[in-house]
């Protein structure tokens, strides 16, 4: 019988922290200015007023591949991503502080390989929430992250893996103040798509 794995918040307090995780555009006057192109942005954001509206709006946003919302999910400078230790493999200082910039660069990256009209497909399951007091709790699911672009170079189209979330409520709205993740398959995980992406 495997042993259930340890809250996410007192892994924080151990020796091993996360990498110290809790603690003008200017145009020229000869330049036609265009209509802009119609958005999706304000239509597939809702107000994150409810943890389960918080993972849509992480649902949705990964799998339409809609940076704007994606980066809307995570809380500014508090924000830290622990990545699966063997998929970090010789790149720890990719890593050691990696925030809120760097998911919008790899993201970005990734939406400028991605077809228009393309969708990923992002399935949770076996989802775990443990409440730690009424405006802070943890999600850990396994997930499947299907990804469909077009840089031949990364051939991984699925990805698995388990993720770990703490969320926090400020203003009664629910963000993404940490992720770790674990790779559970011999295949590719979510690490390895943002070490590519942040890079390429």
């Amino acid at each position: 019988m495997t042993t259930p794995p340890r809250p996410l918040f007192s892994l924080l307090s151990g020796p091993r922290r996360w990498a110290g995780l809790l603690g003008v555009l200017a145009l020229p006057a000869c330049f036609q200015l265009r209509e802009p192109e119609p958005s999706a942005t304000g239509s597939e954001w809702i107000q994150p007023t409810q943890i389960d509206i918080l993972l849509a709006n992480f649902t949705t946003a990964v799998q339409n591949v809609n940076v704007a919302n994606y980066e809307r999910t995570f809380s500014g400078p508090t924000y830290r991503f622990v990545p699966d230790p063997t998929s970090a493999g010789s790149s720890p200082a990719l890593f050691a502080n990696w925030s809120v910039p760097e998911e919008t660069t790899y993201f970005s990256s990734l939406r400028r390989r991605t077809a228009s009209g393309v969708k990923n497909t992002l399935t949770l399951t076996d989802r775990r929430d443990q409440l730690y007091t009424a405006d802070s709790v943890e999600v850990s699911a396994l997930y499947q992250l299907q990804v469909t672009q077009q840089d031949t170079a990364f051939h991984a189209g699925l990805l698995q893996g388990n993720i770990r979330l703490i969320l926090r409520r400020r203003n009664n709205e629910w963000r993404i103040v940490a992720w770790r993740d674990q790779r559970t398959m011999p295949g590719l995980c979510w690490t390895d798509l943002k070490k590519y992406f942040s890079s390429h």
